[in-house]
C-alpha cells in the first residue's frame, strides 16, 4: 500500500513537472509536446557540428532548456547548460537599462544634449540627445558602415578606441534629430561611453556591479578587450566548401554588441522584467514606452526593445547577429512567456527556427484566443479598359526606385505597355486615367503622376520609383571621374580609373571594385558599404568630388585630391 501511494505520488510530480499551467491565461504549457516539437525542428542538423541552444521561461521560471551540436570544432566541445553565447544586439537592451539605472540617481537625464557628455563629438547644428540614442533618431552614421568605408574588414581587430574616434570624427548625420527612425549601432557605442563616463568605471565594470552580480547572472560578461577569457565560450563557424571553418568576430566595441552570457543567465534578466528585483517599476514603464516623432508617428522601437504584436499577442523582442553567432529573446507579457535562442552555425536559418518555436509555444493559447481585429481588406482587380497606343507611349521610359536601387522600364510592345526587370516583363491593364494594372493573379497596380510609377501592393503597399534618362557613358567620358580622392572624416583614400568601359573603384584593402552607371553623375557600386556614388561638381561643372551612401550611412564625403 505505501508502496502504491508513493508510486502514485510520483507519478503526480512528473504530471505536474510536464505540464504547466498558464496563471489567468488560455491554456497549459504542455512541456512534452514542446521537447517533440522542438526536437523535430533539430532532426535534419548534426549533433557532431556547431548548434544552438534554446530556453522557455513561463512564469518567472526556466521551464525548458535544449542544448544542440557543439560549442568548439577544435575540441569536440558540446553545447550544454554552462555554455556562453556571444549575443550581439541582444546586448543593447542591457546598456539601455544601464542608462535608465543612472538617470533613476539623477547621474544623467535622457534630455541631455550627448555633448555634455562626450565633448569630442561634432557640434551639429541640431541637438541629440541621451533619448535620440537609445531610440535610434539621433540620425548618426552606423559605426559598421563607417568602419566598412574607411578599409576596415570586419575579421579585423577592432579597439572601443578606434570605433569611438570615428565616430568623434563624423560631421554630417543621415537626418535631422527625432525626424526619421534608422538603427544605428553608434547610437549604443555611445551609450556605453556615457554609462563609463558618468559612473567613473568601464562599461563591463559598470553593468557586472549593478546587473548582472545583483541578478546572479555569474556568467554574464561584456568582453571589451582581445584575448579576454570567457569562460565556457562558444565559438561561431560557417561553412567553405562543405568544410566548417570558424567565423571570427574581433570587434571589441561594447554597448551595441559583445555581450557574452548563457542560457539560465538570460531566463534571469527576463524575469526581472517581471520581479524587479533590479530596478524600479518606472523604469521598466519607461524603457518599454513607444517615443514620438516629429510628425507624431511611433515606430515600434523603445530603448534596446522592438515592441509588436504577434498572432495577436503582445511581443517585445530584439535579435542579433554578429559573424554566425545569431541570438533572439522575445517577450509575451499577456502570457508571462518567454522564448531564448542562441546559434553558432551559420548553416542554419536562425530566424525561421526562431519563429517555428514560437509558434509550438503560442500554439495552446491560439486555439480560444478571440480575434479582435478584422482581416485587412485587400485592393482587388477594376474592370479593364481600351487605350490606344499613341496613348500608351506617354508613360514609357526607366524609372528608377531610389530606395531598393532597382530600375524599371515601361515600353510599349505590339499596342501593349509592359513592366520590364531583369527577371522578365510583365502586361499592363489600363485600367482608369494614368493607372493600370499588372497582368497577373494578384493584384499589383501601377500609377503614373509627375514623372512618378506608383506600384500599389494588394495590402495598400506603395512603392515610389522617379522617371529618369540612363547614363550613357564610354571610355572617353568616363575619364573625368577618374583620379584620387580623400575624406577627413574616415581618414580614407579613393581611386578611380576605367577599364573596359566602366569605371573601376580601387581601395588599398578592400581591393578593385566595379561601379555601374545609373543615371548622370550617379553610379552603384557592389562592395561592402560602398554602394550609391554620387559625384560633385563645382559652378565650372568641374568635378570635384563624391559622396557615397550605403545602408545607415548617407552622403560620406569624398574630395578629389
Amino acid at each position: 500500500m505505501k508502496t502504491t501511494f508513493q508510486f502514485i505520488r510520483f507519478l503526480l510530480l512528473i504530471l505536474n513537472a510536464v505540464t504547466i499551467h498558464a496563471q489567468n491565461n488560455s491554456g497549459p504549457i504542455n512541456i512534452h509536446h514542446i521537447t517533440t516539437k522542438i526536437d523535430s525542428l533539430l532532426s535534419n542538423y548534426n549533433e557532431n557540428e556547431p548548434g544552438v541552444a534554446i530556453g522557455l521561461v513561463k512564469n518567472n521560471q526556466l521551464i525548458y532548456e535544449k542544448y544542440f551540436g557543439l560549442a568548439n570544432l577544435d575540441y569536440g566541445t558540446p553545447i550544454h547548460k554552462g555554455t556562453s553565447f556571444h549575443v550581439a544586439s541582444v546586448s543593447k537592451q542591457f546598456t539601455a537599462f544601464a542608462i535608465f539605472l543612472l538617470e533613476d540617481e539623477g547621474k544623467l537625464s535622457l534630455e541631455d544634449d550627448i555633448g555634455i557628455h562626450l565633448p569630442e563629438m561634432h557640434e551639429f547644428e541640431h541637438k541629440i540627445t541621451i533619448g535620440h540614442l537609445l531610440n535610434h533618431t539621433s540620425g548618426l552614421k552606423d559605426k559598421y558602415n563607417l568602419l566598412r568605408l574607411s578599409g576596415w574588414t570586419l575579421d579585423d581587430v577592432i579597439t572601443n578606441e578606434q570605433v569611438l574616434k570615428i565616430i568623434f570624427n563624423q560631421e554630417t548625420l543621415n537626418f535631422k534629430p527625432n525626424e526619421n527612425h534608422m538603427y544605428s549601432n553608434t547610437n549604443y557605442v555611445l551609450l556605453a561611453e556615457i554609462v563609463a563616463r558618468v559612473s567613473k568605471m568601464s562599461f563591463a565594470e559598470f553593468t557586472h556591479k549593478h546587473i548582472f552580480e545583483p541578478l546572479r547572472m555569474y556568467d554574464s560578461k561584456f568582453v571589451d578587450q582581445k584575448g579576454q577569457v570567457v569562460k565556457n565560450k562558444s565559438l561561431s563557424y560557417f561553412k567553405v566548401d562543405s568544410i566548417y571553418v570558424e567565423d571570427l568576430f574581433n570587434n571589441f566595441s561594447v554597448g551595441a554588441t559583445n555581450l557574452n552570457t548563457t542560457i539560465t543567465d538570460l531566463s534571469k534578466w527576463l524575469i526581472n522584467y517581471d520581479t524587479k528585483k533590479v530596478g524600479s517599476p518606472a523604469i521598466f514603464k519607461k524603457m518599454q514606452t513607444l517615443r514620438h516623432l516629429n510628425n507624431g508617428e511611433t515606430y515600434g522601437y523603445a530603448n534596446g526593445l522592438f515592441i509588436n504584436t504577434y498572432k495577436g499577442f503582445k511581443r517585445i523582442e530584439h535579435s542579433g547577429q554578429d559573424a554566425s553567432y545569431q541570438s533572439y529573446l522575445a517577450r509575451f507579457p499577456e502570457l508571462n512567456l518567454s522564448v531564448i535562442f542562441t546559434n553558432t552555425n551559420g548553416e542554419i536559418n536562425g530566424s525561421r527556427m526562431v519563429y517555428d518555436i514560437m509558434d509550438i509555444c503560442l500554439e495552446p493559447y491560439l486555439k480560444n484566443k478571440k480575434s479582435i481585429s478584422s482581416p485587412k481588406k485587400l485592393l482587388t482587380h477594376k474592370k479593364p479598359i481600351k487605350k490606344g497606343t499613341a496613348y500608351l507611349k506617354q508613360f514609357e521610359g526607366h524609372y528608377w526606385d531610389e530606395d531598393d536601387t532597382y530600375s524599371r522600364h515601361i515600353k510599349v510592345e505590339n499596342d501593349t505597355l509592359r513592366f520590364i526587370t531583369k527577371n522578365g516583363n510583365t502586361a499592363l491593364v489600363p485600367v482608369g486615367e494614368h493607372a493600370f494594372e499588372m497582368d497577373i493573379h494578384d493584384y499589383v497596380g501601377i500609377s503614373f503622376a509627375n514623372n512618378q510609377m506608383i506600384m500599389t501592393l494588394g495590402d495598400g503597399y506603395q512603392i515610389i520609383s522617379e522617371k529618369y534618362t540612363p547614363a550613357q557613358y564610354n571610355a572617353t567620358t568616363l575619364e573625368e571621374f577618374t583620379g584620387r580622392y580623400y575624406s577627413s572624416e574616415l581618414n580614407a583614400y579613393y581611386s578611380f580609373y576605367v577599364k573596359e568601359n566602366q569605371l573601376v573603384a580601387k581601395h588599398t584593402r578592400l581591393g578593385d571594385f566595379k561601379l555601374n552607371a545609373i543615371k548622370n553623375d550617379y553610379f552603384i557600386g557592389n562592395k561592402g558599404s560602398f554602394l550609391k556614388v554620387v559625384f560633385i561638381r563645382n559652378s565650372a561643372n568641374d568635378i570635384i568630388g563624391f559622396e557615397v551612401s550605403s545602408s545607415r550611412a548617407k552622403n560620406v564625403s569624398f574630395v578629389k585630391i
